[in-house]
């Protein structure tokens, strides 16, 4: 899980910071494989959103009217879903290092 966390990071980073236009059928492409990937691992709701986005992207230079509002609302919730995965890690981290410690304090019986 870390792993697609630290690939998915870039990714939204770049489309985050260069905007939709940049973000064409390569970022697709790659949002798709990530989303594969993240199903796989049991991410269902970043493989949806990642589906999502990618869909959007595709979607996009066909458009003749361009609504970009649900592609950055979508790209808003895969942020924030990416930092919440990385919080969730961290916390869990966290607890097994407390029980290793804990295990270590204890007396051999």
């Amino acid at each position: 899980m870390t792993e697609l966390l630290r690939e998915m990071e870039p990714i939204l980073g770049d489309l985050l910071r260069s905007g939709l236009d940049t973000g064409g059928p390569a970022s697709a492409e790659k949002l798709r494989a990530l989303a594969g990937r993240c199903e796989a691992a049991g991410l269902h709701t970043g493989a949806a959103l990642l589906t999502e986005l990618a869909d959007g992207l595709t979607a996009r230079p066909h458009a003749l009217q361009k609504n970009d509002l649900p592609l950055v609302d979508t790209l808003c919730r895969l942020a924030r879903y990416e930092a919440l995965c990385r919080q969730k890690l961290q916390e869990e981290a966290i607890v097994a290092r407390w029980q290793c410690l804990a295990e270590e304090q204890q007396p051999d019986t």
